[in-house]
């Protein structure tokens, strides 16, 4: 499956502006965790196959605020790469958390840019139909990951698309009596019809709004 233009050429030199200021005013307050710094170490120690993240980053992420790193540039002509990282806190250990998360195919529920969410629990597979006035055109997205119901690593890889063979790993882990959401995901392939710096804020923007608002809504 790959992605279908809309007709509007130009949509993408302003969706990202819109799209910060928009997800700005609709992510919902949640409980937040604030760890001492005892906890810092151990935080850190589990990001690090991932990434490092910067001492502010690591202030904010025990702070309870989601963290998200996006970067995508051009190695050669005609061709872009990204990079997205994205971490939280959940206040709830990790199998509490999961249980609605794990939920793949209810993702049209809880998310209003998922119109339609499905998984395939034999294929592991997971199809998510995308479509919102500020992204840059409707995405069909079909990726491959197990069903995540506790603590571990868990490798994802894009089949299809006009992302294929991205490919990345969700860790969940538990800390304390919380649980460390992380996401880290990299990419090379053709260019895509968005420019690398909107794209760049695009993934940062959803892989920190969407991380908020998953642990939001699975809070209870």
């Amino acid at each position: 499956m790959g992605y279908r233009t809309i007709g509007q050429p130009m949509r993408y030199q302003f969706f990202f502006i819109a799209l910060c200021i928009t997800f700005s005013q609709i992510a919902f307050s949640q409980s937040k965790v604030n760890l001492p710094e005892s906890f810092q170490k151990p935080v850190l120690q589990e990001l690090k196959p991932f990434y490092a993240p910067s001492e502010g980053q690591t202030e904010d992420l025990l702070n309870g605020e989601v963290i998200s790193v996006g970067k995508v540039d051009s190695p050669k002509e005609k061709e872009q790469q990204m990079m997205l990282f994205v971490a939280g806190i959940h206040p709830r250990n990790c199998v509490r958390a999961m249980r609605k998360l794990s939920s793949y195919e209810n993702y049209s529920k809880f998310i209003d840019f998922i119109k339609k969410s499905h998984y395939d629990d034999q294929k592991q597979s997971v199809n998510f139909v995308m479509d919102h006035v500020l992204l840059p055109f409707p995405m069909d997205l079909t990726f491959k990951i197990p069903r995540i119901t506790k603590a571990g690593d868990y490798p994802f890889l894009f089949e299809t698309g006009f992302l294929k063979n991205l490919n990345g790993t969700i860790s969940v882990k538990d800390i304390g009596k919380f649980c460390l959401l992380t996401l880290k995901a990299d990419w090379r392939g053709p260019e895509t019809k968005i420019p690398s710096i909107p794209f760049s804020m695009f993934i940062q923007t959803v892989g920190k709004v969407g991380l908020e608002h998953l642990i939001r809504i699975s809070l209870f």
